[in-house]
């Protein structure tokens, strides 16, 4: 999660989402995935546990790996 800065525990939890993105094996399970991602971006941004911008950053990372593995999953 390269320019956002997260805690330890915050960081394990966005690295383990990103991963279950990476690792969807049906564009169903990507989506849902990625729906998770989102929501837990979300709750972050609205308890104000982010500094201003990373909440976009956030988005855009998983969004790119959501639209990079349903890409996969359609040539596959």
């Amino acid at each position: 999660m390269e320019g956002v800065v997260l805690s330890e525990k915050m960081q394990r939890e966005a690295d383990r989402l990103l991963a279950q993105i990476v690792r969807a094996d049906s564009m169903i399970i990507a989506v849902k995935a990625g729906a998770r991602a989102d929501g837990f971006v979300l709750g972050l941004e609205t308890g104000g546990a982010l500094r201003a911008g990373d909440s976009e950053r956030l988005y855009i990372i998983f969004e790119a790996a959501l639209v990079e593995r349903l890409k996969t999953l359609s040539r596959g």
